[in-house]
């Protein structure tokens, strides 16, 4: 018999069987735009505007709201639509390591000191509100480029 503590969970992110859906959130300010230095693969220790996965059950707008305060402390209102990304990442041996559809939201803060800086949580190795101007010193993800693209911000 196989004990429960031996067995190890299935990891569906990494070489998935069907897309997966993640959120992420643009909450700018004066100019500049919130960015959190990524922990974990995929694009760990890239740049990108804060995000996760959605959990079932659990409409997108309310994950982007959740994941704006998990990663940074913030809480935000999503606004409206900024854009959706396709991202899709191949291995060596062309097979599709990670497949997201991502939902972006402009998102407005709804609660506390609006100039309170950001505090990276367990899943940023680093937060903070970067100038427009500057976004390109930055190490951003490709599909955070992509949208900035779309959006023609600091691109």
């Amino acid at each position: 018999m196989v004990n429960k503590k031996d067995l190890k969970p299935f990891d569906l992110r990494q070489y998935p069987i069907v897309p997966l859906v993640g959120v992420g959130v643009m909450l700018t300010r004066n100019n500049t735009l919130l960015l959190v230095k990524r922990k974990f693969d995929p694009d760990a220790g890239y740049w990108a505007i804060p995000g996760g996965h959605l959990d079932l059950g659990e409409r997108v707008e309310d994950a982007a709201e959740r994941e704006a305060y998990e990663e940074t402390g913030f809480i935000v209102k999503v606004s409206k639509l900024a854009g959706i990304i396709n991202k899709i990442m191949y291995d060596n041996e062309g097979k599709v390591e990670y497949h997201y559809v991502l939902i972006n939201y402009f998102v407005e803060q709804v609660e506390g000191d609006k100039n309170q800086e950001p505090v990276p949580n367990s899943d940023a190795l680093d937060a903070k509100f970067v100038p427009y101007a500057q976004i390109k010193d930055y190490t951003l993800t490709e599909s955070l480029i992509e949208l900035l693209k779309q959006l023609k911000i600091g691109y």
